[in-house]
């Protein structure tokens, strides 16, 4: 391990003893919450989650956590992790309500962690894909959203791909 990750690992182990944070890691990402232990809210419906991309892969959630609590109560937190240890440079941070992910978004897009280095947030899609196989080439989506209008769906996006 390098100096400076082994400086990093001990930085994020001080700060997780110091505020009583756990993090757990699951399949490449590091999550805090979902809930976390002091939650009094609702569970977060759609449009609570911001995707953050530009993470320095040097800057962990000793960093990140604070920052974007500061906008309001984090319901998770996730970094995506690779198997050295190292961050890959994207996150998600999910809030109790739409209105302070909007916040997050405004306040943090472009705030700088480190000399010409500036975060990207902005609202994250939250997996609200709905796939569907074996359609001729020819199906367009207003078809689709007619034939499925029982059906609730948010479809923001359609790509017909060939099986």
């Amino acid at each position: 391990m390098s100096v400076d990750r082994e400086q990093n690992q001990k930085r994020l182990e001080r700060w997780m003893k110091e505020t009583n944070i756990k993090l757990t890691q699951v399949n490449g990402q590091r999550k805090y919450g979902g809930p976390p232990e002091v939650w009094d809210g609702p569970h977060p419906g759609a449009h609570c989650e911001v995707f953050i991309s530009q993470i320095p892969r040097d800057v962990y959630e000793d960093q990140l956590i604070p920052l974007f609590g500061f906008v309001g109560p984090l319901w998770e937190f996730r970094l995506m992790m690779n198997y050295s240890g190292e961050n890959r440079g994207f996150a998600y941070a999910k809030y109790g309500s739409p209105a302070l992910a909007a916040t997050a978004i405004r306040l943090l897009h472009g705030h700088m962690l480190e000399p010409g280095v500036s975060l990207k947030v902005q609202l994250s899609i939250e997996k609200r894909h709905l796939c569907l196989g074996g359609l001729p080439s020819s199906t367009r989506r207003e078809e689709l959203m007619q034939r499925h209008a029982p059906v609730p769906i948010n479809a923001s996006g359609y790509t017909a791909h060939d099986v």
